[in-house]
């Protein structure tokens, strides 16, 4: 409708016109959790992503908590798939059938996920089903307000009696770390309130977003998985203190045991640390900012030599990079020098030579972005250009990440 059409309406016409398009963008955006939830099974893997909230905030080119709303809606209210092909029903069913019809808001959404994520694991299935027909009927002709109201005295039936308390205190500090057969580790613990400052003192800024930055959205990789990668930082810097209690005393070591050409072609394995193996994708993210020691093997895979450690990229280089480039490359992303590792444009088993004209600093999260995606990078006039895929800019058109007026701390 043009504007012209638009002035010859009443008032009555042009509220009952705009109700229409709601219901229609409502419709729409069950379309795109759709397809979230498709690329949600691997797809998101598949393009270089850890996850699908950080492709569709590539593709959409937002930077507010809106990408992990919508993702969260996707997620819960379409089914999934597990590895054999088998469908996983939706965690609101009755959620999503309302959408799809265009009956109930985003928003309406949002809220009766609120309450139906308090409801105890203990609650019967039916009871949990009924309280999900119940709000979504309600939200067919109430308001976000009502959901609130209702969703209370539905907690309030469900679990009257509330959290149950903790026996006993917590202690002042403790971790527990779990380790995997695969070499992973989970851990969980307790921190004191001061102890807890702290610690958050240091997390805080680190897991901050980065609004100029078009892969780094609000809140767009979750609250645990940015925080997870503000704590490896923390770890980074205390491994590459001159004063670190491990035996390096330096950045990462890589042990290879496997031939250069399957490094090159990401086939085959690696191990770190003698201990846990790693594919050579992995490697290949690690080779760029290491000690490599290589290890010569046998047919049998017994050990005949082993070489001396030998560092790529030297303490010197490192600090002319953070001269250079004052911090990490990527385009919006604003880590500073210390945060960052060295990455080779060309790479160093391919014939890359380890020089300021070959690297750039990235941050460790754009730096395995570079090695797992189709984004691009290349030097123009000493300067790093960043390609981004077809996806995020059907046009590709170069980026690159212009330094402030002032330069950034190392």
């Amino acid at each position: 409708m043009s504007q012209r059409e638009l002035w010859r309406c009443s008032a009555r016409e042009a509220a009952g016109l705009l109700q229409e398009k709601f219901v229609a963008l409502w419709r729409l955006e069950s379309q795109l959790c759709r397809i979230i939830a498709h690329l949600d099974n691997g797809g998101a893997r598949e393009l270089g992503y850890t996850g699908v909230t950080g492709l569709v905030a590539d593709i959409a080119r937002s930077s507010g908590p809106g990408v992990t709303k919508l993702v969260k809606r996707a997620l819960v209210t379409n089914p999934s798939y597990s590895v054999g092909g088998v469908e996983i029903p939706a965690a609101a069913p009755v959620v999503g059938e309302a959408v799809r019809e265009g009956e109930i808001s985003p928003e309406h959404v949002d809220g009766i996920v609120r309450v139906l994520e308090k409801i105890p694991a203990t609650v019967s299935v039916e009871d949990r089903e009924f309280a999900e027909r119940s709000l979504v009927g309600l939200a067919r002709h109430a308001g976000i307000g009502e959901i609130g109201t209702l969703g209370k005295e539905i907690l309030g039936r469900l679990d009257p009696d509330g959290t149950e308390p903790r026996e006993s205190p917590e202690p002042k500090r403790a971790l527990n770390i779990h380790q995997r057969k695969d070499g992973s580790a989970k851990f969980d613990g307790y921190l004191d309130p001061i102890s807890a400052a702290k610690t958050l003192a240091l997390l805080d800024p680190l897991a901050q977003t980065q609004p100029d930055d078009p892969s780094d959205n609000p809140l767009l990789r979750g609250r645990a998985e940015r925080y997870g990668d503000a704590f490896m930082e923390i770890v980074n810097l205390a491994a590459s203190h001159p004063e670190s209690p491990n035996r390096s005393g330096g950045r990462a070591d890589l042990i290879v045991t496997i031939p250069l050409a399957d490094l090159k072609r990401e086939l085959g394995a690696a191990c770190l640390d003698m201990v846990t193996d790693i594919t050579a994708s992995e490697a290949r993210i690690l080779a760029c900012d290491c000690k490599i020691i290589p290890a010569i093997l046998d047919g049998a895979g017994q050990p005949l030599e082993m070489g001396r450690a030998r560092r790529l990229v030297t303490e010197a280089m490192r600090l002319m990079l953070a001269i250079r480039d004052r911090g990490c490359c990527f385009p919006g992303c604003s880590r500073r020098p210390r945060h960052c590792e060295a990455h080779h444009v060309l790479p160093w088993y391919a014939g890359g030579k380890t020089d300021l004209g070959n690297l750039t600093l990235l941050c460790s999260r754009h730096h395995r972005l570079l090695h797992t995606s189709d984004w691009t990078l290349r030097m123009v006039n000493g300067q790093p250009e960043f390609t981004p895929p077809a996806f995020v800019d059907p046009w590709r058109r170069p980026r690159t990440n212009r330094p402030t007026a002032q330069p950034r701390a190392a």
